[in-house]
């Protein structure tokens, strides 16, 4: 797959999520009166109203339900959720012959699966609907056929699940069906936090997945400039957002001596990481509702360093047309980018066309920061889908496809991810770095709350205000927004 099609794929996704999180709201920050759904028109904001008690209000109306809390016991009994192995789950033969359960992707079945489906199909005697259905259209068409009953059981999505289609009824909690805190394979403790909402768990909570955006770097560029590069920084503690600047303000080299520089130190069309790495985020969570949180000061901090990267440090290569940042990075006209985890792999991947050249560290540390990770998340996540008819059945063959069929298999599987680990990330110990970052990522809150990115990037574009103005006009806006999703 081309690196312009992956950007497509991705951008068409994000536009699904914003349109149907929270069942269609047509917001525009810069008209807050416009209409909220067909036929009814927002409230318009009166810039002097007390925000503090709005949110006292909230929180009031908002007994329980603390995202982030304890996952409830299992309701499906005779499931042995530390199996081990496949065979561990005590299935017996042909027990559930005639039932069928559909799963919903947006690409083609995996070569991996196609055994695990076969497998199950023949012990269980119930038949796997796999159903690839269009990229362009997916969000749309599953929260349709969810709303008509006529969904999948297994469907993927992302941010959007909290808290929009949770309260929605568009999936049902995996942990009704399973006891998450006994299985047998590593869990992702991001997963768990972010998408347990009201003492249930939603998705399958993979760990062992290095899935986050990361700063890839030129090594070479770094080597030829005699400059630390940022996995060295980060193995000595020392990659933080000030080091960031200093490198990327020595990287920048004029090679043909023409009066323009050719190498410029940084590129990224992804933003988020930067208020995540300084330990804010555009939600906060009070006894159990949602604030908007660009008013915290960790977060006017960070707005306030990104718009000085481009304005005051001047490290930021110009936009170019003809290439997007990978391009530019394959190029060499810039040393560092920050993007998806996708772009590693396949033969059009990053490692493929850089090899040794290319360089894997997470974004830097900001001052106010305490985990010393705080990138963004990436990829979609599996769970249960609300139109789901067999649920337990459903549950079970998700925790089966996670399961290796016996200690040879389990052998096999370790095998091949170290060497993959090798191929793709260089070394085992980047490798494991990257493990370490998906398990602190942080997952972008905004799909899950209709209009309120809009918001986001009005207050990044209002160039004739400092970032800390700009969040103090639109923060009643944000929060409207996330009280339009919250109350529905």
């Amino acid at each position: 797959m081309s690196f312009k099609k992956m950007i497509c794929i991705v951008l068409v996704l994000c536009l699904s999520v914003t349109v149907f999180a929270g069942c269609n709201v047509n917001v525009n920050p810069d008209a807050p009166a416009e209409t909220a759904s067909e036929g009814e028109t927002a409230d318009t904001f009166d810039p002097d109203a007390n925000v503090a008690d709005t949110l006292e209000a909230l929180v009031e109306s908002t007994p329980g339900g603390v995202q982030g809390g304890p996952v409830e016991a299992p309701k499906v009994e005779g499931i042995q959720y530390d199996a081990k192995y496949q065979r561990d789950l005590n299935i017996e033969p042909g027990s559930y012959a005639g039932k069928t359960i559909s799963v919903w992707t947006f690409w083609d079945m995996p070569e991996t699966d196609i055994e695990i489906y076969k497998n199950f199909e023949e012990l269980t005697g119930a038949k796997i609907e796999y159903v690839n259905k269009l990229y362009e259209s997916y969000s749309a068409d599953l929260i349709k056929a969810i709303a008509a009953g006529e969904g999948p059981d297994i469907c993927y999505f992302g941010s959007e699940a909290i808290p929009a289609y949770a309260k929605k009824g568009y999936l049902l909690p995996v942990s009704d069906y399973m006891d998450v805190s006994k299985v047998a394979f590593p869990t992702n403790q991001s997963d768990i936090n972010f998408y347990t909402f009201n003492g249930k768990l939603y998705v399958m909570p993979d760990g062992g997945n290095p899935a986050t955006s990361r700063m890839y770097f030129r090594k070479d560029i770094f080597a030829n400039a005699s400059l630390p590069n940022p996995y060295e920084l980060y193995l000595q503690g020392e990659w933080t957002w000030d080091k960031f600047v200093e490198l990327a303000q020595d990287i920048k080299q004029d090679v043909d001596g023409d009066g323009q520089f050719d190498i410029w130190g940084y590129y990224s069309w992804q933003q988020e990481q930067i208020l995540y790495s300084n330990g804010a985020n555009y939600v906060q969570w009070v006894d159990g509702a949602p604030v908007e949180g660009l008013s915290d000061p960790k977060a006017i901090r960070a707005l306030e360093w990104e718009r000085a990267l481009s304005e005051q440090y001047e490290i930021i290569a110009p936009w170019d047309p003809d290439a997007d940042p990978t391009g530019m990075l394959i190029k060499g006209s810039i040393a560092m980018t920050y993007w998806g985890d996708w772009l590693l792999y396949g033969e059009e991947g990053l490692r493929a066309v850089l090899g040794d050249k290319l360089g894997l560290a997470p974004f830097p540390k900001g001052p106010d920061a305490t985990n010393p990770f705080g990138d963004a998340a990436s990829g979609h996540k599996e769970g249960l889908a609300g139109s789901s008819k067999e649920p337990e059945l459903a549950a079970l063959f998700l925790l089966y496809k996670r399961l290796p069929a016996d200690e040879v298999a389990e052998a096999e599987a370790k095998t091949k991810k170290e060497a993959d680990a090798l191929k793709d990330f260089g070394s085992i110990e980047e490798y494991e770095m990257c493990l370490e970052m998906g398990n602190n990522a942080v997952i972008n809150p905004c799909g899950g709350f209709t209009g309120l990115q809009e918001v986001i990037d009005a207050i990044r574009g209002k160039t004739d205000m400092t970032p800390a103005q700009a969040v103090e006009t639109y923060k009643q806006v944000a929060q409207k927004r996330i009280d339009e999703t919250w109350n529905q």
